[in-house]
C-alpha cells in the first residue's frame, strides 16, 4: 500500500510540474505575442515604397502618452527606463524619429518640418483628438514645435531636461549661460571621473585600447556630461552604431530661419505644461535659466530634481517616477 501511495504522489508531483511548465510556456508565448503586437511601423505614405517609422507601445493603462526621445538621431530604448513603474497606469507610445536607428530615411527626407509632420501622422493613426506628450531634451523642442503648430491637439506637455526652448539664445541671458558653462566645466573635472577611469586602468594615456576598453572609456566620458553620479555610467547604452549623428546636422540645417521662442507660443494657449529638470543638467546647470524663462508663463509647473543630470531616470529614478505621477495627472 505504501508503494502505491508513493507512486500516486509521484504522479501528482509530475503532473503539477508539467502543468506549471505548460502554464509558464503559454505565459511566455503570450508575452512574446503581445510584445510583437506592440511593435509596429507607421506608414509615411505608400506602404510598399515609402520609409516607415518604428513604433513601440509599453503599458496597460488607458491613458496614452506620446514619448519623444532626444537626439536628433538618437534611439528610443534608453528613455523606456524613465517610465518603469508606471506601466499599469498609462500606455506609453514610443517612436523613433525619422533617420534614427530603427527608422532609416534618405537624407533628403530628414527635416525639422518633417519631424513635426511625423508626430501629426502618428496622432492621426492612433485616432487621438488631444495628446499628452512627454519629450526629453530635443524631444522637448519637438513637442513644443508640434504644440505651436497644432495647439488644438495638445492635452498636456511634460518636458524632461528640455533643450533650449529659445533659439537663437537671447542676448540678455548670455551671462547666465556663461556662468553655467564655467560651473559645469568645473563639475566635469570632478575627482569621481578620474577615480572611475582608474578602476579600469583608463586614467593614463596608452598607445592602444581594445574595443571593450574604448567602449567603457567613451561611456564614462559621455556620463561625465550627462550624469550627476558617474558610477552609474554602466546604465548608459550609447554607442556610435546606435546614434546617427548626421540626422542632427540634417535637421539643424532646416530649422526655421528666425529660430523659435516657444514661450511666446505657450503664452497664447491654456494647456498645462510641466518641466522636470535635474539641478546638474549641463543644458541648464543650476536651473537659473528655466527659472527665469518660466516666469513668462506662470502656469508652467517646474520641478528641479536634486543631484540629477540630463538623464534623471538614471541618477534619481525613484524621484523621477514620483514627479511623473504628479505631472502626468
Amino acid at each position: 500500500m505504501k508503494i502505491i501511495t508513493i507512486q500516486r504522489q509521484l504522479k501528482r508531483i509530475i503532473f503539477l510540474i508539467i502543468l506549471i511548465f505548460c502554464l509558464e510556456e503559454n505565459y511566455a508565448q503570450s508575452n512574446l505575442t503581445e510584445n510583437k503586437l506592440n511593435q509596429w511601423f507607421l506608414s509615411t505614405g505608400n506602404w510598399q515604397e515609402d520609409p516607415q517609422i518604428y513604433v513601440k507601445e509599453i503599458g496597460n493603462g488607458t491613458e496614452p502618452v506620446i514619448m519623444l526621445h532626444g537626439g536628433w538621431g538618437a534611439e528610443h530604448s534608453g528613455l523606456t527606463n524613465a517610465i518603469k513603474g508606471l506601466e499599469n497606469e498609462y500606455r506609453f507610445i514610443f517612436y523613433e524619429q525619422r533617420g534614427s536607428l530603427r527608422s532609416p530615411f534618405p537624407d533628403s527626407l530628414i527635416t525639422f518640418k518633417q519631424h513635426i509632420n511625423d508626430l501629426e501622422l502618428l496622432r492621426q493613426e492612433l485616432k487621438l483628438n488631444k495628446m499628452i506628450i512627454l519629450g526629453h531634451s530635443m524631444g522637448a523642442v519637438l513637442a513644443s514645435a508640434y504644440a505651436s503648430k497644432y495647439p488644438q491637439h495638445i492635452k498636456k506637455l511634460v518636458l524632461i531636461s528640455p533643450a533650449h526652448l529659445k533659439e537663437p539664445f537671447p542676448e540678455e541671458d548670455k551671462d547666465i549661460q556663461h556662468q553655467q558653462y564655467l560651473a559645469n566645466k568645473k563639475f566635469q573635472n570632478r575627482i569621481d571621473i578620474t577615480q572611475e577611469l582608474q578602476k579600469y586602468n583608463l586614467d593614463k594615456k596608452r598607445s592602444s585600447l581594445n574595443s571593450k576598453e574604448e567602449t567603457i572609456k567613451s561611456r564614462i566620458n559621455f556620463g561625465k556630461l550627462m550624469l550627476y553620479d558617474i558610477s552609474k555610467w554602466t546604465e548608459l547604452s550609447n554607442g556610435k552604431a546606435l546614434y546617427k549623428g548626421k540626422v542632427y546636422d540634417l535637421t539643424a540645417r532646416t530649422y526655421p530661419k528666425d529660430g523659435w521662442n516657444y514661450y511666446a507660443e505657450f503664452k497664447k494657449q491654456k494647456y498645462p505644461i510641466s518641466i522636470i529638470i535635474g539641478d546638474h543638467d549641463w543644458l541648464d546647470f543650476g536651473n537659473n535659466l528655466y527659472k527665469k524663462w518660466n516666469k513668462e508663463v506662470p502656469r508652467i509647473k517646474m520641478t528641479s530634481i536634486k543631484n540629477a543630470g540630463h538623464m534623471p531616470w538614471i541618477d534619481q529614478s525613484t524621484e523621477l517616477i514620483k514627479q511623473l505621477r504628479i505631472h502626468l495627472k
